[in-house]
């Protein structure tokens, strides 16, 4: 598993850890993140933190089975983020692709990273990070002009059952990083340990603290509500200057999937000194095949989830309060058993709240055209699909919401607006009365991402939602919103009967 001295360096250490967990914390914590909901995020680093603390003092497990059991906890955790890892290849880089060929090209490279490279783990992770960390930090400065600073005014402290229940479950999944227990003592210099271990600690809540925020300046208190991938919907707004290049979604989870991989690559890894011999590294492909298969399975989220906030991770606790026990004195045990009472309550809330892909339709562009018996006639335009095309559906409702409930009664399907790309309203709509109510649901309602654009249409709008090839360059709708509170004007593309562009209109207010 390490080099030819059986160590591995802290160096290397750090570099593997901090990109997994900045890339599981940056995919999950966001998901949470509203005005009240730092709480929970803050907690769970708590959590981790006195984990992590905790592994620094307290030998690790010698016992086989305690090994064995870590190991079905982390292959747990893996198989779930491989197959968050898939989802989020298939939205933003291979769009129409099969999932099964997406993870099965992911666990491929995975175990030939595992399989050449258990001699010395760490040395892809060593090489990768600063590529992972610069181009994470260039790609969110491209996005400064978009962020609300007065924002952060809002944030309230909110501490209740929903918070630590939440924050215990996102400690669940950034217990991904436990496996440094089991490193203890095999680093090189060895001394160094207790300060990488709090490094990483530091480094990767720092971070996490900073998304969360900064996805919050973007989107608002209830932004990330249905976002399925918040923080790749952020990277929709980010441009290089001059706009040489448009939409970076794809460049940012290229360089997310590389920390996912070698967090997986870690998860799968055995918990183990030296190098695994021959026998082993074949249970190893065994192991990667059962994986690559739960993960093709939707219910895996729902089983797994159960398995890691309900036993699992209480029993990786369990094992570290015991052998925390053994090396204190009665004052000590005192104390660790005071902290672990408190700590009580958050394990017994648990509960599942996955989302899946599979059971959605994930809207690209809508239309807002003026109904006859209710107040818009609206046309939700879906994300083409080979095997399964769905055509697009129209209906005549009073709100969003209607529509989305008349959607659901008919097909039994909830739309996901995570990759929205288009609004388009009719000029005809502009002047109505019903316009105010209809911007007030999009401002309210965050199940609609603040990277759309918005266009106005000479002709019926609904032609254009139902074009397969969307434009990428019209007017922000966080703009729009901003310019009607505020009561001031912006400039929006206009579109002619012939679906041709034709400069632009001032709205609601002449310049």
């Amino acid at each position: 598993m390490f080099s030819g001295n059986q160590k591995i360096s802290c160096r290397q250490l750090y570099r593997g850890y901090t990109a997994g967990l900045i890339s599981l914390g940056a995919l999950l914590a966001p998901l949470a993140m509203n005005r009240e909901n730092l709480t929970q995020i803050v907690f769970a680093l708590l959590l981790l933190g006195g984990w992590l603390l905790g592994t620094v003092y307290v030998p690790r497990p010698a016992s086989p089975w305690i090994r064995m059991l870590s190991y079905l906890h982390y292959w747990v955790i893996g198989t779930m983020a491989a197959r968050m890892t898939g989802l989020l290849i298939q939205e933003f880089l291979l769009d129409g692709t099969a999932l099964w060929l997406i993870l099965g090209w992911f666990y491929l490279f995975c175990f030939y990273n595992l399989y050449k490279g258990a001699e010395c783990r760490g040395r892809v992770g060593e090489i990768l990070f600063p590529f992972f960390i610069v181009l994470l930090l260039f790609l969110t400065a491209m996005m400064w002009g978009e962020i609300e600073l007065e924002r952060c005014f809002d944030l309230r402290p909110s501490l209740g059952a929903r918070q630590l229940q939440a924050g215990y479950q996102l400690f669940c999944w950034l217990g991904a990083v436990q496996g440094l227990w089991y490193l203890r003592g095999q680093t090189a210099p060895e001394g160094s340990f207790k300060r990488t271990v709090g490094k990483i600690w530091l480094t990767g809540a720092a971070v996490i603290l900073a998304f969360s925020v900064f996805s919050y300046c973007i989107y608002g208190d209830a932004g990330h509500t249905g976002l399925v991938f918040p923080m790749a919907s952020v990277m929709t707004l980010a441009h290089f200057p001059g706009k040489v290049v448009g939409r970076l979604d794809a460049l940012f989870v290229f360089a997310w999937v590389i920390g996912l991989f070698l967090l997986c690559s870690t998860l799968f890894a055995p918990l183990k000194d030296g190098e695994p011999g021959t026998r082993e590294k074949y249970l190893m492909f065994a192991l990667l095949a059962a994986s690559f298969a739960a993960a093709l399975n939707p219910a895996c989220m729902d089983w797994g989830q159960d398995f890691l906030y309900m036993i699992s991770t209480p029993l990786q606790i369990l094992i570290l309060f015991c052998m925390g026990l053994r090396r204190l004195g009665k004052g000590g045990r005192k104390t660790l058993l005071a902290a672990a009472l408190a700590l009580f309550p958050a394990l017994l809330l648990t509960g599942c709240g996955g989302q899946e892909l599979e059971e959605r339709s994930l809207v690209m562009a809508v239309s807002v055209d003026p109904g006859q018996e209710e107040a818009y006639h609206l046309t939700f335009g879906f994300g083409a699909s080979e095997d399964d095309p769905e055509e697009p559906f129209e209906t005549e409702a009073g709100s969003m919401q209607e529509a989305k409930d008349a959607y659901y009664d008919r097909f039994q399907k909830q739309m996901d607006f995570n990759h929205l790309k288009n609004f388009y309203f009719s000029e005809k709509i502009l002047d109505l009365e019903e316009m105010g109510p209809l911007l007030e649901e999009l401002q309210t309602d965050g199940a609609y991402s603040r990277g759309t654009s918005v266009y106005i249409t000479e002709g019926a709008a609904s032609d254009e939602a139902r074009l397969e090839e969307q434009p990428e360059s019209g007017t922000p709708l966080h703009r729009i919103l901003n310019a009607w509170y505020n009561e001031e004007f912006c400039r929006i593309p206009l579109i002619t009967e012939d679906h041709l562009y034709k400069g632009e209109i001032s709205w609601p207010y002449s310049e």
